[in-house]
Formats: C-alpha cells, sequence, structure tokens
C-alpha cells in the first residue's frame, strides 16, 4: 500500500467506527486519528457520563478506551476483536474532554496487545487500559466508506 492508498485506508476506518459503533454514538466517543497500530478517541464529557458521585461513570472511560483499542487493532486490515481487557482508574474525570490513545505494543500471529492511556484536558493520566485482541483471517471491508458516501468522520 502507497502513502495515499494507506491514508484512504485509515480515513474509510475512522468513518467505519464513528458511523458504525452505536454504543459510543449513543455516548458521544468518536475516532480522531488512526494509524498503523494506534488510534485516538475522545469524549466531551457530559451531564449522561456521570455517576451517582457526580464523575464520569467508569464504564464510559472503559468504552472511550475499547473503541481505541478497537481502531488500532483493526489498522492493520483484519477485522478484530477484543478478548481480554483491563483498566485502573487513578483520577475522576469530570469536565471538558477526555482523550484515549491505544499503541500496539506487541503482535505475534493473530494476537496483540495494546495500552492505552485515557487522559484530560490538563494530560492528566485518568486511567490506563490493557487489552488483547484477537486478528480474523477476515480482511475488512471498507469499499462503503470512501469520501463519497457522505458520512461525517
Amino acid at each position: 500500500m502507497n502513502e495515499a492508498e494507506r491514508a484512504d485506508f485509515y480515513c474509510r476506518l475512522r468513518r467505519f467506527f464513528n458511523n458504525r459503533d452505536r454504543l459510543c454514538i449513543a455516548l458521544g466517543i468518536r475516532v480522531t486519528e488512526i494509524g498503523h497500530g494506534w488510534a485516538t478517541t475522545d469524549m466531551v464529557i457530559e451531564d449522561k457520563h456521570m455517576n451517582g458521585a457526580n464523575v464520569v461513570q467508569g464504564g464510559a472511560i472503559f468504552t472511550l478506551a475499547d473503541l481505541a483499542l478497537g481502531a488500532a487493532s483493526n489498522s492493520h486490515g483484519h477485522t478484530a476483536l477484543g478478548i481480554n481487557c483491563s483498566i485502573s482508574y487513578t483520577k475522576p474525570g469530570v469536565t471538558g474532554t477526555l482523550t484515549a490513545h491505544a499503541r500496539e505494543t506487541s503482535a505475534a500471529g493473530p494476537l496483540a496487545t495494546y495500552v492505552v492511556d485515557i487522559r484530560n484536558d490538563s494530560g492528566e493520566t485518568i486511567a490506563t487500559f490493557q487489552g488483547t485482541a484477537y486478528r480474523k483471517r477476515d480482511k475488512l471491508d471498507l469499499s462503503a466508506w470512501g469520501e463519497d458516501a457522505g458520512a461525517p468522520v
């Protein structure tokens, strides 16, 4: 794949996730950047994300990180699914935007591992997520997600 084809692929993959992941759409979580083995997602904190203690609910933070894992693990062009994940919360999310950055740390055969750092607007780490993804043999079909699809990125 040349550089232009790679850029088109990542644009299509971003469109796919931002328009097909219905839970993330409902929560306002989106993929903002993607590359080979990495991805970034974000979520503007809204009232719907808050728990009874008036901080961002852990499930919303987990979902933000999980989408980053999904985008990063699918960036190789094969369907990939998370098979094991854990998260450690270190600081509450309260206001602003949360950003999750996933990076591949190892890959062997169909398995790959990722670390996802979740940060607030001040750049402080609020959680660290680790996940393992299984890459299926199926190639991703992103033909419907080109610029002419009219779908927002």
